[in-house]
């Protein structure tokens, strides 16, 4: 069985701590790669030739490019193209970012409390 790949793209050191930590509980096998924005996230996957992540997860509010330009720019990468995107945000975003044309997110998760939370959240969205 493939292993599943994800890239978490978050500007918050602990949030990559969270996650890591949850994604074990979830999916025990998964291999995950970080971005701390989304530049970053678009040199890796530009670079990485043979790595194509499974799924990707990404903070709302980054600085540098806002979460739209950054989705958009993702979906030009060849290997991101199809890729489902997952956005997880402190709050939920004052419109209904699923819904916003050409961008094909998967889902809009909020932040968790606890790492226990946030890995039933991840083994809902991902199945």
């Amino acid at each position: 069985m493939k292993k599943l790949t994800f890239l978490l793209i978050d500007d918050d050191e602990d949030d990559h701590f969270i996650f890591a930590n949850a994604l074990k509980l979830s999916f025990p096998d998964a291999v995950c790669h970080y971005a701390f924005d989304c530049l970053q996230a678009i040199d890796f996957l530009s670079s990485q030739s043979g790595i194509v992540p499974d799924h990707i997860f990404m903070d709302w509010s980054m600085p540098y490019m806002n979460a739209i330009d950054c989705i958009k720019s993702l979906r030009k990468e060849h290997v991101a193209k199809t890729t489902p995107i997952y956005i997880l945000s402190g709050s939920k975003p004052s419109f209904e970012i699923e819904h916003v044309v050409g961008l094909h997110i998967k889902k809009v998760l909020k932040k968790q409390n606890s790492i226990e939370q946030l890995a039933e959240e991840l083994r809902l969205a991902v199945g």
